[in-house]
């Protein structure tokens, strides 16, 4: 068994970021040492509470208080300190939720990046990590053993987040989301209880918890993940040319191409465009990123062959590279300090109905920085999961939406772009992928999260396992959800009270 000590949040090493750290088992839970108050006076809280969001512009609640933890007995304590209080819990693995749910009016955000330990047994192809762990760290973690994980496509996406979501990652065609490579978890419950979940303890529980995103009912202290063997990874990219007086046009029949071509696609090739918007009044800038997982060498490039006999219409480069996992969270490019915030749609439309939909959006985008994602890799199209869990991708394309802008420059024109970039795709709209819809501009859309009942599942679970209301539901659930459906049966599970 392999295990690796993951470095601390970078939040965590920085004096500027005020952070509570919760005391040891035993420890008094009331008056929990250098709790961040409310308290306009106190120097450090504004930095803790911007930190507990990766964009450098964010809403205006304000939290009661801002812990970090870095083991479970520390979120125990935290929980134990809340409940005492009369404080609601948010919780903040990576810092990358587009709805912000880490940051809420009066509640204690609990900070879990520090619980970021990997832990990889090779004789099982299994590997136990903390919600804090980044995808940039597993990946590395798993580099060269022979083994891998579907993490996410940004480096320091934290898993805890990403997997609750249901996590679309990289080979997600061969893979699957990567919540379905989630054996079991170890969670500790609003009211101090301990518990494992998995599919023999409750699974139910364990069928929402891979999918409920911000709205699980539970602080999760470790996964249990199943790993794939490492893949040979190839990739090439082209660029297209797009006219400023014939962009429709243009995105038409590069979405033509892009249809066809994913048509002869391999599971283990992921066909992803992405579209920025041009500057100073030019044309849109569309370029498709094909990227094969293989046994190994000569099976990747067999696996990219279509794209030699379908070379992408009017490309102006074709530039192949040889890389892996790592390297492809690596090339990230997104530049930090930046404002951001996403959302997205499921369609079961084409490249060439989507594309010249999203020009006239693209055109009035406010910062230059901003792109759209268009991809038919985010879906399973291999053999169906062992255990089904509550996420399931609700269409064949997803089209997500990212504004990355300078704070201070255009703030409410940027946060607003990304709802009217898919807002000319509502008639074609099948559901929305809770990891990366913005549930603060548009809260109403999260029942379309899930397949039908999926809703009813989650509050079902989130009535048992915390009656009390315990952790804060995400923007939008009050608005949406009546009183709990009892219909839904549930399996008892093994639970414990520690310290």
């Amino acid at each position: 068994m392999r295990r690796t000590g993951a470095t601390r949040s970078a939040l965590a090493a920085d004096p500027a970021f005020a952070v509570e750290t919760a005391p040891a088992a035993g420890a008094a839970p009331v008056g929990l040492a250098g709790t961040v108050s409310s308290d306009l006076g106190d120097g450090r809280y504004e930095a803790a509470r911007r930190g507990l969001a990766v964009s450098g512009v964010v809403p205006p609640d304000r939290p009661a208080r801002v812990v970090q933890v870095c083991d479970a007995a520390g979120v125990l304590a935290a929980l134990d300190h809340a409940s005492a209080a009369g404080l609601g819990v948010t919780i903040r693995s990576g810092g990358h939720s587009t709805a912000f749910t880490a940051l809420r009016d009066g509640a204690l955000a609990l900070d879990v990046s520090g619980l970021d330990d990997v832990s990889i047994d090779h004789a099982t192809g299994t590997a136990i990590v903390g919600p804090g762990t980044t995808s940039l760290a597993l990946a590395e973690a798993l580099a060269g053993t022979g083994l891998a994980f579907p993490v996410g496509h940004r480096a320091s996406v934290g898993l805890g987040g990403f997997l609750l979501a249901g996590g679309n990652g990289w080979n997600q065609g061969a893979w699957g989301s990567a919540c379905e490579s989630v054996l079991g978890a170890q969670v500790v419950l609003a009211d101090g209880r301990r518990t494992s979940l998995d599919a023999q303890t409750d699974a139910e529980a364990f069928a929402v918890l891979r999918g409920a995103g911000p709205a699980f009912p539970a602080v999760v202290t470790a996964f249990r993940l199943r790993l794939w063997p490492e893949p040979t990874v190839r990739r090439r990219t082209a660029r297209f040319r797009v006219d400023v007086r014939t962009a429709l046009s243009d995105l038409a029949a590069a979405g033509r191409w892009a249809d066809a071509f994913a048509a002869d696609l391999a599971p283990e090739v992921e066909l992803t465009l992405v579209l920025s918007p041009g500057e100073r009044e030019e044309p849109p800038v569309v370029v498709a990123s094909v990227t094969a997982f293989g046994r190994d060498g000569d099976h990747a490039e067999e696996l990219l062959a279509p794209l030699g006999r379908c070379g992408p219409v009017e490309q102006t480069t074709l530039a192949p590279s040889t890389t892996s996992i790592p390297d492809l969270l690596r090339v990230d490019t997104t530049p930090t300090g930046t404002g951001s915030v996403a959302q997205q749609t499921w369609t079961r439309a084409g490249y060439a109905e989507v594309l010249p939909r999203l020009a006239r959006p693209l055109a009035a985008a406010p910062s230059p920085l901003s792109s759209v994602l268009v991809s038919s890799a985010s879906y399973r199209r291999a053999a169906a999961p062992a255990t089904e869990p509550l996420h399931r991708p609700r269409g064949t394309l997803t089209v997500a939406a990212y504004s990355t802008w300078v704070p201070g420059v255009d703030d409410a024109a940027n946060l607003a772009w990304p709802t009217a970039v898919v807002e000319p795709l509502a008639d074609v709209v099948t559901g929305h992928y809770v990891g990366e819809l913005d549930l603060r501009a548009t809260p109403e859309r999260i029942g379309r999260c899930w397949e039908p009942g999926g809703l009813a599942r989650v509050a079902a679970v989130r009535a048992r396992l915390d009656p009390a209301g315990g952790l804060v539901p995400p923007p939008g659930w009050p608005a949406v959800v009546g009183p709990p459906c009892s219909a839904v049966e549930t399996a008892p599970h093994h639970q414990e009270r520690t310290p």
